[in-house]
């Protein structure tokens, strides 16, 4: 836990200076909140038992000016407080996605989404409460209960002793069931994952679930996973309730005795009716600030389940950002795979062993084999998007760990069956990737892949707002504007795996001799399923249980 305190003491460091501003106006606040008791200890005692008008009516209005001078003193508390944990809340998650889309394909396939936005969210948002909240309470709570305690000190110390005679009993209630604070808020968690991975899957997919006429279904699961989540809330809601009740049932009997010793007191003329009163008042300030401290060991409870729950994200390792090269090599596009081999968990032997694959500039090679066979591997092997196991991999003459990898991935783009388009316009999904290209060079480049032919037809243009990941295009569209991204990133290898496998054979051949023409010079590699309906392709290999055959290349009609 000590390494969680530790990464997350920069983020709380950074405003340090809002977060002393926060604490002195809370010591100021809490310095006017210790005068009212007192001086409504004076009012009855020296106004009304002693019946003096204008004393009562001064301590009055004091009483008034003091109320309005804590206001004024919290709101700017509020403000200043407001300002500085949002901040650190956005930093904190900032920095935890910044890690996260840096992380290997691989990570995100064994990790729900919905998990990973509970993390973000809900255990990020109750980390940064805990830190600033924490620091706040922990200073209001201390300064009230020592003002408290040193005033009722002074007013009375037989009755300040027999108050403070149940805080070591409840210390010790909170402490004894800590563990079952923390288990009962990690299942809560939990299971707020589940229910976030159910919206995510189901409604990320609804067309499917209409299909299947599955909507009767998926409500139930849903009603199911709400059952139970309701039913670990209850348990941790009753835990808290019981740790609560139990603390507080102890004040109350810290305070009965008060009041029977307080009132003999009174009885018998050893104390004043109105120290009585200013005692029971700053012994309540003090009870409630006693219960917010002993709170804070319990909430450490519950944050310190979503810290772990986050620290175990920015744990795992990521790829470098850089590789020991500073130089980048002139493009050509030549890409060498030299006895590389391949393993995966879960399979009995390696997808290839000792594979060997040379790509010459500018030249055209598909690459077919059963699902599987590891084809898209091999380019996740090239993009760095999978650990390399043995063997080397370079580009242009450069083994691809020495390369920047943002510049090796700039170089090596991928075309796929389904192209990822984003929320937003479709200029902006056109420069994804090139944010700075100029207008002139997103249109040039629209134009040759011919996505002006449909987006000219629509009403606003390029400025259509797509939804979702491009709902309300077709695949042929998605991937005219994927082609236009990659004339925007000129790569020096271009890969389309399976990109024309959701395509008839007529679109997929003009798509072909799109890329053809407007990519001559790069290095194409072909993964499909049906050879036989790529065209001008010079090599044509399969990768069959783990090692390269070649072929002669086909002839494909043009029709």
């Amino acid at each position: 836990m000590g390494s969680s305190r530790a990464w997350l003491w920069p983020y709380v460091r950074a405003e340090r200076a809002a977060l002393a501003l926060v604490l002195a106006l809370a010591i100021a606040s809490s310095a006017l909140a210790a005068l009212p008791p007192w001086l409504s200890k004076r009012i009855i005692d020296e106004g009304l038992i002693a019946q003096r008008l204008p004393v009562l009516i001064r301590l009055c209005a004091l009483m008034v000016a003091v109320a309005a001078a804590g206001f004024l003193i919290g709101a700017v508390n509020r403000w200043a407080y407001v300002r500085a944990s949002g901040r650190i809340l956005f930093s904190l998650r900032e920095a935890v996605y910044a890690h996260l889309i840096r992380l290997a394909p691989e990570f995100f396939r064994a990790r729900p989404v919905g998990d990973l936005v509970t993390r973000l969210d809900g255990d990020v948002a109750e980390v940064q409460r805990f830190s600033t909240d924490t620091l706040l309470a922990f200073v209001n709570g201390s300064l009230t209960l020592v003002l408290a305690g040193a005033l009722m000190v002074a007013l009375s110390p037989r009755l300040a002793l027999i108050a403070a005679a149940m805080l070591p009993l409840q210390l010790l209630v909170r402490h004894r069931t800590r563990h079952w604070v923390a288990d009962a808020t990690r299942a809560v968690r939990e299971q707020t994952s589940e229910v976030a991975q159910f919206f995510v899957e189901t409604l990320g997919a609804v067309r499917t679930v209409q299909a299947a006429a599955a909507e009767s279904w998926e409500q139930a699961r849903l009603t199911a996973l709400n059952a139970s989540l309701l039913r670990r809330i209850t348990r941790q809601q009753l835990i808290g309730y019981g740790v609560g009740g139990v603390s507080a049932l102890l004040s109350h009997v810290g305070t009965a005795l008060v009041f029977v010793a307080g009132g003999v007191m009174v009885i018998h003329g050893s104390l004043t009716v109105g120290t009585l009163v200013a005692f029971t008042a700053y012994m309540a300030r003090g009870t409630g600030s006693a219960t917010s401290l002993l709170g804070l060991y319990t909430a450490w409870q519950r944050a310190a389940v979503s810290l772990a729950r986050v620290r175990e994200l920015m744990e795992v390792r990521g790829d470098s950002a850089a590789g020991a090269g500073g130089a980048t090599p002139p493009s050509r596009g030549l890409v060498e795979f030299t006895e590389v081999t391949c393993r995966r968990t879960g399979l009995a032997r390696p997808l290839f062993e000792n594979l060997s694959l040379t790509l010459p500039p500018g030249s055209k090679t598909v690459l077919y084999g059963d699902s599987g066979s590891g084809k898209s591997t091999l380019v996740d092997l090239l993009r760095r998007f999978a650990p390399l196991e043995s063997g080397s991999i370079w580009l242009d003459g450069v083994g691809v760990g020495e390369w920047h990898v943002a510049t090796l991935r700039r170089r090596v783009c991928v075309l796929e069956a389904e192209p990822v388009l984003f929320r937003g316009t479709i200029a902006h999904n056109l420069r994804y990737g090139n944010f700075d290209a100029p207008e002139e060079a997103v249109l040039n480049a629209a134009r040759r892949a011919g996505v002006d032919r449909f987006v000219l037809r629509l009403e606003r243009g390029y400025q259509t707002h797509l939804g979702g990941p491009g709902y309300g295009l077709s695949t042929g569209q998605r991937q005219r504007i994927a082609i236009a991204r990659a004339l925007l990133s000129e790569p020096s290898v271009l890969v389309l795996d399976e990109a024309t496998g959701n395509l008839d054979a007529a679109s997929a051949q003009a798509m072909h001799a799109l890329i053809d023409e407007h990519f001559p010079h790069c290095t194409r590699l072909v993964i499909t399923h049906a050879p036989e309906r790529v065209p001008g392709a010079a090599r044509v290999l399969e990768l069959r249980e783990g090692r390269l055959h070649e072929h002669a290349p086909i002839q494909v009609a043009h029709g």
